[in-house]
């Protein structure tokens, strides 16, 4: 039994969630897509965390793939996540939010 698609169509994949996840972080919302991520300016513990994990909330240089991001519950507890998990999240338009994707892998 499969195994799910192979290693190239899974990475042609992440590749284009990247692009689309740049894409509306960079430039913002577009028309009827999720807003973007939200930052509490006040919190010195969400800066913290995104200096930690090499995050950014605008995107990155050509190149750089994201590969974890952070995302904020509805408590408003902050969580390092896989970037499947981030991007569900961001595309769901729940009470969780992104706050910014991640350079760094992401957690075990």
């Amino acid at each position: 039994m499969p195994q799910g698609l192979p290693r190239p169509a899974r990475l042609a994949t992440t590749g284009v969630k990247v692009a689309v996840a740049g894409a509306v972080l960079a430039l913002g919302a577009l028309g009827p897509s999720p807003a973007p991520p939200s930052v509490d300016h006040s919190s010195t513990r969400t800066y913290r965390m995104l200096d930690a994990h090499t995050c950014s909330t605008t995107g990155f240089d050509p190149g750089q793939q994201p590969l974890s991001a952070v995302v904020r519950s509805p408590a408003g507890r902050l969580r390092f996540v896989d970037f499947d998990t981030g991007w569900r999240i961001f595309t769901a338009r729940g009470a969780t939010t992104l706050v910014a994707l991640c350079l760094d892998e992401p957690p075990a």
